[in-house]
């Protein structure tokens, strides 16, 4: 469904069109397997929790050929979560791409009465994303432990701003916890999975549990940037790992 047009200074007239998100993985597999240099298994996964969510591909088109792609999905508290950003013609301006986003973002908004959109950034979109209307909601930072078991072990390290910053105050917290539900990502590091918690509570507890937890937390004065799109603020007691596409 084409639901806007916009007059590109490279391209001229563009068409921005509405489809279901499962089209980016039947229509637009190969172009977003090679963008994101995805294996057959990180695809797949991907393609499960994209689905199981539901939601929307944006595609941005003159009359031959895709010049941009990217995803909305539902998620939390009556939101949707931007991802999946694809230029894929380095001659499309940022400023049409970003007009094409905030009009897609609106339509969608409207159309299924949500709330707003949110994302966590990659920090080389931000820039993208303020242009389309996206703000500034928080900030958060990324808490890693260590799962063994079933006990998870808090690490005295926070990660933010691309890199591994000492967590003096961990001791704050719980530093040992037992039997908090956890599902594997497809994500690793230093060859161990990544884990997120299980928001759902009637989810199947993973049974190898030998690895890392993300944990994402809000934070104030440092962190990086949390970025919502629309007229109201997201609950920052719903910002979380396990929340976000990246724990697919």
């Amino acid at each position: 469904m084409i639901i806007s047009t916009v007059t590109c200074k490279v391209f001229g007239k563009t068409t921005i069109e509405l489809r279901d998100i499962s089209e980016l993985f039947t229509d637009y597999g190969d172009v977003f397997r090679k963008t994101f240099n995805l294996t057959d298994n990180t695809f797949n996964r991907i393609y499960k929790f994209k689905k199981d969510r539901g939601g929307f591909l944006v595609v941005i088109k003159d009359k031959k050929n895709v010049l941009g792609l990217f995803t909305l999905s539902f998620a939390e508290d009556n939101f949707l979560e931007l991802g999946d950003l694809m230029k894929l013609d380095s001659t499309f301006p940022r400023e049409t791409y970003a007009i094409a986003m905030e009009s897609s973002c609106n339509f969608v908004v409207k159309q299924n009465k949500q709330d707003g959109i949110y994302i966590y950034p990659n920090p080389y979109a931000i820039t993208l994303e303020k242009m389309a209307g996206f703000k500034e909601n928080s900030l958060y930072v990324r808490n890693v432990s260590l799962v063994l078991l079933n006990f998870i072990f808090l690490l005295p390290i926070q990660v933010y701003g691309g890199k591994v910053h000492n967590y003096w105050n961990f001791y704050k917290r719980k530093v040992i916890r037992n039997n908090v539900k956890v599902l594997p990502t497809r994500l690793t590091m230093f060859n161990l999975r990544i884990f997120k918690k299980a928001h759902n509570l009637n989810a199947k507890n993973s049974n190898i549990k030998i690895g890392f937890l993300y944990e994402f937390l809000p934070s104030e004065g440092f962190g990086d940037p949390f970025l919502v799109f629309g007229d109201k603020d997201f609950d920052v007691s719903k910002i979380g790992f396990e929340f976000c596409d990246n724990s697919a």
